[in-house]
């Protein structure tokens, strides 16, 4: 069986518990969260996707410019 995941209300929850399970402390800023003072989102979601994206690429995770423009002329998606 293939396994498959959306975006949607039902992964906010259990993104809240892993990143509770992590080691995480989150708060509320305005509209806001904040995971251990370092990652901000708008969703508990994003958040994890931020905490996965610093955990592959480090601290230095931006993209260079040759890695944009392959990148964006690949997948056509602009946000």
């Amino acid at each position: 069986m293939q396994h498959k995941i959306a975006h949607g209300g039902n992964t906010l929850v259990p993104a809240i518990l892993a990143l509770a399970a992590a080691g995480f402390r989150m708060t509320e800023q305005g509209a806001l969260l904040v995971a251990t003072g370092t990652y901000v989102a708008d969703d508990p979601v994003a958040l994890v996707g931020l905490v996965k994206l610093v955990e592959l690429r480090g601290w230095s995770w931006q993209a260079n410019d040759e890695e944009v423009d392959t990148r964006l002329a690949r997948f056509r998606w602009t946000g």
